[in-house]
């Protein structure tokens, strides 16, 4: 069953509405169980408990589909149509009580990002969707803003950190040349900002699947441009900006 783009945004509106309410009620709890994963990051209750309520909807209403979540364990990879879920992205701002985390739900056609979303609960609740030709903010089409040259620009990356200590350091260095204002105001909230214009570019490296794939339908459906700077082509090291940049950006990353 191929899902349309119309009831894709239908099941991930009423799905994440249902979430929201819970991540909500964890954001502003005084017992909010919290452990470390083997790989160091963070993981709650919420987490789990979001990525379970939306893998039931997704039994329910696609049984034969796919999924792939951070949580949880892989169901029908193979198949055509694949969901991926990443039910808090930015859980470490989540745990400290900062509101730049949100939710994301894509679905995969053959392994490609085919729609996204990503819903931001303690932002307005907003949600926006995409299918990589129009992108919707609370089921507005809308497309980035235009650039407007260096010295009014915002460049963001998620870690800087790690960042500075990858190979792309040397890169990312020269871009401070470019008198650019830049900020940790990362994960899919980072994203979110340049999809609606208030940023300018996103890089981030080491991403996971979950992390970046649902999020590509939207920021290609809001005019932004990805520079895919990974080895295997997946999206796990990219560069995200408005169109005009590209080439300028292209340039100084080439390796």
């Amino acid at each position: 069953m191929k899902p349309t783009f119309n009831e894709f945004a239908d099941f991930v509106s009423t799905t994440t509405s249902i979430t929201s309410k819970l991540i909500q009620d964890s954001f502003n709890s005084d017992n909010l169980s919290v452990s470390k994963k083997n790989d160091g990051s963070l993981l709650t209750i919420s987490d789990t408990n979001v990525e379970n309520i939306i893998r039931e909807k997704i039994a329910i209403t696609f049984p034969v589909h796919g999924c792939v979540g951070e949580e949880l364990e892989d169901i029908n990879i193979n198949h055509k149509y694949c969901w991926i879920i990443d039910p808090i992205d930015g859980t470490f701002n989540f745990v400290k009580n900062v509101p730049f985390f949100g939710t994301l739900i894509g679905l995969l056609e053959n392994k490609i990002p085919k729609y996204g979303s990503l819903r931001l609960p303690m932002i307005e609740n907003k949600l926006l969707t995409g299918d990589n030709q129009n992108a919707f903010l609370n089921d507005v089409a809308f497309k980035t803003t235009k650039f407007e040259g260096w010295s009014n620009s915002l460049i963001l990356t998620t870690d800087l950190n790690r960042l500075e200590r990858s190979s792309l350091n040397h890169q990312f260095r020269k871009l401070e040349t470019l008198n650019s204002t830049f900020r940790t105001w990362g994960d899919c909230f980072g994203y979110y900002l340049l999809c609606i214009g208030k940023a300018d570019v996103m890089i981030d490296i080491e991403l996971k699947p979950f992390d970046i794939l649902p999020l590509v339908p939207i920021l290609r459906g809001s005019g932004i441009e990805i520079i895919d700077l990974s080895p295997d082509q997946n999206y796990s090291s990219i560069v995200a900006c408005k169109p005009e940049v590209k080439p300028e950006l292209e340039s100084i990353f080439a390796k």
